[in-house]
């Protein structure tokens, strides 16, 4: 068998591309070298698809969170995940003045102009508020509006009263992170039964590892023998023969297109390189001295950050984060201790109520209202954008660049990479594509329904459409222990 693309990385976003690629009627499977899908950065993100705000205008990545934007709530409704569509808060403090994380002094106008970073000026509370506002609107949400602290505190009444203002920015959406991507895994094997004659052959496959450095393509032909080799005890060798390859590694993009170009002499290499930035969450159960928060607050962000949230999950319990700070290491996702006590300094100062930093007993700051913590290592760039390229003398696409918005962008990118960029390396055949019936998708069992049976098998696991999945992100698994929020009530 010969594919029109093999996608490699199994994230939100491989994911995303894979079910857009099936749904325009390619031959597409996807290859993820872990046992388990998202067990990487889309494992470990927040779960808030945010509108953009933030990205440079003008950008590619603005362009794909807004195309998304426009489609994940019909997306969400067909395949039954579990979303709150509450908007966010973007929250001014008195001491955002003295946080080098939220103020930065323009020195060179012309060159934040030049580079469209989105900097927040040492100005006057007002007119930093005014300038999200103003971004939120160049952004495309024309609804976002100015708040004062009395309706901030009549909306969040958990929040501190020192809050000095907000900007609402109502087209945020919160959504159960792990469910998200799972409703494309299952609809992406479903069109994939559609497409194949086989029906034996599974369009996603885990624990399978590309061997780059031993694969070869055939300019003539146009044919790439993509080696590969199962993860385990047998080292099972198996050879794929496909028309294209997307390179959707996440962290690792870099390096897989540095491999590729090795082994094409038509793929350059990488004009971006891998800068890993973790970001650390401290989780608590909903505190129980005031309500649940709606909407999740965040400061004004800066060019180099959106800064620490804070929000309750659809399991209403309470997360703080993420940090951001740059490292050389890749995979290190070790919790920092120093780390956890700003985490949950900041938290106290939002709800004016001490949080503590230590899910330990013996520890000085322990808080019992810890459920967890976890690492997210996002896949940033040395560029200010995403670096979504086409080799066409290849037949090889590069989505790298994917940093913290990748959740929220994932519906724009899998329609751009297919629609813009996969059709003219496989199209140029003349080959007529599959046609695919337009059938509704088997939606996703309701949330109580997949708790009971996480809870029933005990191994981390559920059952979904014929397939076996591992819960790989901690606020789910957190959610799903607990029985709180939606996993109680189902609503």
């Amino acid at each position: 068998m010969i594919y029109d693309t093999v996608i490699i990385g199994g994230g939100v976003v491989g994911l995303s591309i894979l079910h857009s690629s099936l749904l325009a009627g390619y031959n597409a499977i996807l290859l993820e070298r872990n046992p388990d899908l998202c067990d990487g950065a889309s494992g470990r993100n927040s779960g808030i698809i945010c509108t953009g705000v933030d990205a440079p205008s003008g950008s590619l990545e603005r362009a794909l969170i807004r195309e998304s934007i426009s489609r994940v709530r019909d997306f969400c409704v067909e395949h039954n995940v579990p979303m709150r569509e509450c908007g966010s808060l973007v929250c001014l403090w008195p001491w955002d003045d003295h946080d080098d994380d939220t103020t930065t002094h323009v020195e060179d106008e012309k060159k934040i102009d030049d580079e469209n970073a989105f900097v927040t000026r040492a100005v006057s509370s007002n007119d930093k508020l005014k300038r999200v506002l103003q971004e939120s609107h160049v952004a495309g949400d024309n609804h976002a509006a100015l708040l004062t602290s009395e309706t901030v505190n009549e909306l969040e009444p958990a929040l501190s009263s020192q809050c000095v203002g907000a900007v609402h920015i109502p087209g945020e959406i919160v959504v159960d992170p792990w469910l998200f991507p799972l409703a494309l895994a299952t609809h992406a094997r479903e069109l994939g039964k559609q497409l194949n004659q086989d029906k034996n052959v599974d369009v996603i496959q885990t624990g399978r590892e590309v061997v780059m450095d031993a694969s070869s393509f055939n300019a003539k032909e146009g044919i790439w023998n993509l080696v590969t080799q199962r993860c385990g005890k047998d080292n099972e060798e198996v050879v794929f023969k496909t028309k294209s390859i997307i390179n959707a590694a996440g962290i690792n993009s870099d390096l897989m297109q540095m491999s590729a170009s090795s082994v094409a002499s038509d793929i350059n290499s990488p004009t971006f390189a891998a800068r890993p930035r973790r970001g650390q969450y401290i989780v608590y159960s909903a505190p129980e001295k005031f309500p649940t928060l709606t909407r999740p607050i965040q400061p004004v962000p800066t060019d180099r950050t959106k800064g620490i949230f804070v929000y309750s999950t659809l399991y209403n319990q309470i997360v703080v984060g993420p940090t951001a700070k740059d490292q050389s290491s890749r995979t290190n996702d070790e919790i920092e201790r120093s780390v956890a006590k700003e985490l949950a300094a900041h938290a106290t100062r939002v709800f004016d109520t001490h949080m503590g930093s230590s899910s330990l007993q013996s520890d000085a700051d322990f808080d019992p209202r810890i459920v967890g913590e976890y690492v997210g290592i996002r896949p940033g760039t040395s560029k200010r954008d995403y670096q979504i390229q086409l080799h066409c003398h290849a037949n090889f696409i590069t989505v790298g660049g994917i940093r913290s918005t990748g959740l929220s962008a994932s519906l724009g990118i899998g329609r751009h990479v297919v629609q813009s960029l996969l059709c003219s390396i496989v199209c140029q055949s003349g080959e007529k594509m599959v046609s695919v019936q337009q059938q509704a998708p088997t939606p996703l069992p309701d949330v109580v329904s997949l708790v009971e049976q996480y809870h029933c098998r005990g191994d981390g696991c559920i059952h979904v459409g014929g397939h076996e999945y591992r819960v790989t992100h901690p606020l789910t698994r957190m959610g799903w222990g607990a029985r709180t929020g939606i996993a109680a009530s189902g609503e």
